[in-house]
């Protein structure tokens, strides 16, 4: 984790331990409270990461992409020798790899908004639960 995000998130995390003490709301653990914030934290930073990192990839590919087919392109527009039907021949090409790469670029958009959401359901799921016991332990009060 960077060290601005982390410092950020200690910052964050006092100002919450300064609120809950100086409210001092009773049958609220502090602690807990701290740490479920924390985790909510991490995991939003976490999913950031996951879908900056996917986004930089469909840039990287992009650039690939457009490099390949201009290239393509160039190179039958500059053979003057080529006959109709291989100028034909080479824009299909370029048009099937330029539709195989949009589908690539959705791919990795695809996977890169799976893994982010699934950081975040995770610690959804976790936050639910870890609500679900607090309410079991207070009824078995």
């Amino acid at each position: 984790m960077a060290k601005s995000i982390e410092t950020d998130i200690n910052s964050v995390t006092e100002q919450v331990k300064e609120m809950v003490e100086k409210f001092k709301m009773p049958g609220v653990d502090a602690q807990a409270l701290i740490e479920q914030q924390r985790k909510n934290l991490d995991a939003a930073v976490e999913a950031t990461r996951i879908a900056t990192k996917g986004t930089h990839s469909v840039a990287e590919r992009q650039l690939q992409l457009f490099h390949a087919a201009s290239t393509q392109l160039l190179s039958m527009f500059t053979e003057a020798k080529l006959k109709p039907d291989e100028r034909t021949e080479l824009a299909k090409k370029a048009f099937d790899a330029a539709l195989a790469g949009s589908r690539e670029l959705y791919d990795i958009t695809a996977k890169a908004s799976e893994d982010a959401f699934a950081v975040a359901r995770q610690r959804v799921t976790e936050g639910v639960e870890q609500f679900r016991k607090h309410l079991d332990r207070r009824d078995a009060k």
